[in-house]
């Protein structure tokens, strides 16, 4: 372990205040942030059918993530070539055939190459040219079961240290693409996509937000992430009281109602004593993992607008344990979804703050050094 405290040791201006609801300003991070890196799309899994799909909208852009015929996975910009129909209205379903049709004039393509097959016309003129008017393709990668697309046209490396700011080595031991989707959900948050990483990333908020939280993750209950916040951690690590050593409450295995994994603890982590109930490996500016003791969450962030923001989440399970009647999955998923709701509700309250004539910016304190971490890094792609 690191003996150097994280915290901020002088005083820190936040960003700019109208950079959250500036339109300008978010036009910006779109075409250099959004636009550029490689963004979470979903579970490979969530599409797990032949001619299953997703729709995934960043802003105004708009892409299909599907499965074809033969369970080959596509990705496309969702714009009919004729005349810029959305193809695909729906957020999630399967296609009734292996052609993706347009709702409005029925032109309709081969969901396996996006090539144009047919259009709605009597006649076809003769300089037309199918072969110049399929679909546009999105870049994706598929890694460990997760999907992530990138709009950029240039050639963006995929590499996956470089990828997770928080890269654990746990992320490439846990087999992802093996394990079951269990449940999903979706919120939409009014506040600038940038709200809801800086409240992830400090918990000064969380025994007044999280009441809950903070009493199955004690040390959260003390506004800490790390035990190295506390200027005297060397001395308080020797208690081994989670509220000062860290880790979840004494008798608890796991992010849960009732802190219970229900006797489900996932292969990889089995024997792990440095294992302390939760690891979180973020990705910005798009997604996040939570490996628990018996499951992982997965919560992807995309901007609606400048003002509002969609997060959802996608909780996968090990094939033994989803099909185990008497494991409760409710157990996890309601108290996860206790605490991005009350998330939720504290970034919307941020939000409305911001407004004010004479208040240009903020201050960081020392706890809030991931705050400054990820503010650093939206000033160096917007620059």
């Amino acid at each position: 372990m690191s003996q150097k405290s994280p915290i901020l040791t002088s005083v820190t201006k936040s960003l700019p205040f109208t950079w959250y609801f500036n339109e300008n300003h978010f036009k910006k991070e779109l075409n250099k942030i959004w636009s550029d890196e490689w963004i979470y799309a979903c579970h490979e899994n969530s599409i797990k059918e032949p001619l299953s799909f997703i729709t995934l909208k960043i802003a105004q852009f708009d892409i299909i993530i599907l499965r074809d015929r033969n369970g080959v996975i596509c990705s496309y910009l969702n714009t009919c070539n004729h005349r810029g129909s959305t193809l695909c209205k729906e957020s999630q379903g399967k296609l009734k055939t292996p052609l993706l049709s347009c709702p409005y004039h029925q032109w309709s393509y081969n969901t396996s190459d996006g090539k144009l097959i047919k259009t709605s016309s009597f006649v076809t003129p003769k300089d037309f040219d199918k072969s110049k008017l399929s679909l546009t393709k999105v870049k994706f990668k598929i890694w460990n079961g997760l999907i992530f697309i990138n709009l950029s046209k240039k050639n963006t490396p995929w590499n996956l240290k470089s990828r997770f700011q928080d890269y654990d080595s746990i992320i490439s031991e846990i087999e992802f693409e093996k394990f079951e989707l269990g449940h999903q959900w979706s919120k939409i948050i009014n506040c600038n996509w940038k709200i809801f990483w800086e409240n992830y990333s400090e918990c000064l908020h969380c025994p007044n937000i999280h009441p809950e939280l903070s009493d199955l993750v004690p040390i959260y209950s003390r506004r800490l992430m790390d035990i190295k916040e506390d200027p005297d951690w060397k001395e308080k690590i020797k208690n081994d009281n989670p509220k000062f050593s860290g880790g979840l409450r004494k008798g608890s295995e796991t992010w849960s109602l009732d802190g219970s994994a229900q006797g489900r603890i996932i292969q990889k982590l089995k024997g792990k004593n440095d294992f302390s109930g939760h690891i979180y490996i973020t990705n910005w500016p798009s997604m996040f993992l939570a490996i628990f003791a018996d499951h992982v969450r997965v919560v992807r962030i995309l901007p609606i607008n400048n003002e509002r923001t969609e997060v959802s989440a996608e909780w996968l399970f090990e094939k033994e344990t989803n099909n185990d009647k008497k494991y409760d999955k409710k157990n996890v998923i309601d108290f996860a979804i206790k605490v991005m709701s009350q998330d939720g509700e504290a970034c919307e309250l941020n939000q409305k703050g911001l407004y004010n004539p004479g208040i240009n910016s903020g201050v960081l304190m020392p706890e809030e050094y991931e705050v400054k971490r990820f503010q650093d890094w939206v000033r160096s792609k917007v620059k």
